[in-house]
């Protein structure tokens, strides 16, 4: 697996991402905004993206995953 690593020098923050993209049913949380993460997509799949969360869905396939929230530690 890979993970992506992005440093940030200015606020010596590194984010590292999931080897798959995560995607998670916003309407699952009792929050009234998402983040989404853009890296590497272009102009459709942004689109595709914004629209997805809109309609409170999430991808499925073997390129995402939840990110396993259930997971107790």
């Amino acid at each position: 697996m890979n993970f992506e690593i992005l440093p940030d020098n200015i606020q010596s923050v590194t984010t590292m991402f999931n080897s798959k993209t995560t995607s998670i049913v916003p309407g699952e949380f009792n929050t009234s905004s998402v983040r989404i993460d853009i890296l590497h997509e272009e102009i459709s799949e942004i689109n595709n993206i914004i629209n997805t969360v809109k309609s409170n869905k999430r991808f499925e396939g073997k390129d995402f995953t939840n990110g396993n929230l259930n997971r107790e530690i």
